[in-house]
């Protein structure tokens, strides 16, 4: 059982951090138009933009307009870090308390 737990640890642990990656790629890819709009760039923004439009409400709209510099991606990414280093620990080490 603790190894079933410690898969699933390490597999959210990972696809936390592969997520976090296309996060930095698709910035990367926004600021050349001509790679953001190929194929690659297009499947960033569809996996990506859902959970940055979270970000892009409110006071960092207004940011964002004002300035044109679009924050959603590092708060996202703090966000992602967060969760990946701290929440996801807490949660397996209760997990691992419990049931082991």
């Amino acid at each position: 059982m603790l190894n079933v737990i410690h898969f699933i640890y390490v597999a959210l642990t990972w696809i936390l951090w592969l997520y976090s990656l296309f996060i930095v790629i698709d910035a990367i890819l926004s600021w050349v138009p001509m790679l953001s709009n190929s194929v690659i760039g297009r499947f960033l923004d569809k996996i990506v933009n859902p959970y940055l439009n979270l970000f892009r409400k409110g006071p960092f709209a207004k940011l964002a307009y004002s300035t044109g510099i679009d924050i959603s991606p590092i708060i996202g990414l703090f966000i992602l870090y967060f969760v990946q280093n701290y929440v996801l620990f807490w949660i397996f080490n209760i997990l691992l308390r419990v049931l082991g």
